[in-house]
């Protein structure tokens, strides 16, 4: 006869464990597990009757969100950790103007979690009918205004421009690199690293006057580099900082922060974040 403890580890039924069995291995909660289902971390299959039915894969899978968790890493950091961006939709429409596109995605992402354009708005602090306006394609956004954004649909601006998950691989060519602009030309962010890493390395290339248009934060921390220009930054209510060609700043991602390019032509700056939730 097997011990208690063995007994209790076997699989309900065809190699799977319930999701009561699964959360008891874990050393968490089914609700926990549910939760990291709707973030989408977890991607259990379904018994006939509908019932979460989780793999040894799938544990293994739990234990690595739960360790990840404990660092404070949130869930799109998480994601682009393990790779496993797919939670959101995939891009049936490439030749879609890039504000059309992430339009619809945040209109997408936003029902998913079942909140109305007056609900978004109350949690980001803009407004419903601008929300509706860029959901739709018909205005664009600032950085500021995406932050906000994706912070309440539970994505980051990363996940949110990726046309496909990280592929792996340690270099980036110059002429490979995945590039978002904002504002048209004004705020032209390059990626650094195609694979899923704790650092999100980007090349931020700013026209003169180019700005965030409002405070964001988010978890983690930061460094900026200058290589060309020059930038103002605020953080908080008591600091700012006027960096020139050579100048770096760290800072913690939770104090509020904005930025404007202070050069008459382009400032150019590498920016870090990690872990990755910008």
């Amino acid at each position: 006869m097997g011990s208690p403890e063995a007994s209790a580890a076997r699989p309900a039924t065809g190699g799977y464990l319930r999701i009561a069995e699964a959360a008891a291995m874990v050393g968490t909660s089914p609700s926990r597990l549910r939760q990291w289902e709707r973030e989408g971390l977890l991607r259990p299959s379904r018994g006939p009757g509908g019932q979460r039915r989780y793999a040894p894969r799938d544990v293994d899978l739990a234990r690595e969100v739960a360790r990840l968790r404990a660092e404070r890493l949130n869930a799109p950091a998480i994601r682009r950790l393990l790779a496993t961006s797919d939670e959101l939709p995939r891009d049936e429409h490439p030749h879609q103007p890039p504000a059309e596109r992430m339009g619809q995605r945040i209109r997408e992402l936003r029902l998913r979690r079942g909140l109305t354009l007056h609900e978004a708005a109350a949690r980001t602090g803009l407004s419903a009918s601008f929300i509706s306006s860029f959901e739709r394609g018909l205005s664009g956004a600032s950085l500021a205004a995406l932050h906000r954004l994706t912070a309440v649909c539970g994505t980051t601006l990363g996940e949110l421009t990726r046309e496909a998950p990280p592929t792996a691989g340690r270099v980036v060519r110059a002429g490979e690199r995945r590039v978002v602009e904002l504002g048209g030309p004004a705020i032209r962010m390059e990626d650094l690293s195609n694979a899923p890493t704790a650092l999100e390395g980007q090349l931020f290339v700013l026209a003169a006057g180019a700005r965030s248009n409002g405070w964001y934060a988010h978890p983690g921390e930061e460094l900026m580099f200058v290589l060309a220009g020059r930038l103002g930054v605020w953080l908080g209510d008591q600091e700012y900082y006027e960096l020139a060609e050579g100048d770096s700043l760290t800072f913690p991602s939770t104090l509020s922060h904005r930025f404007r390019a202070l050069a008459p032509s382009e400032t150019r700056l590498i920016w870090v974040n990690t872990p990755p939730t910008f």
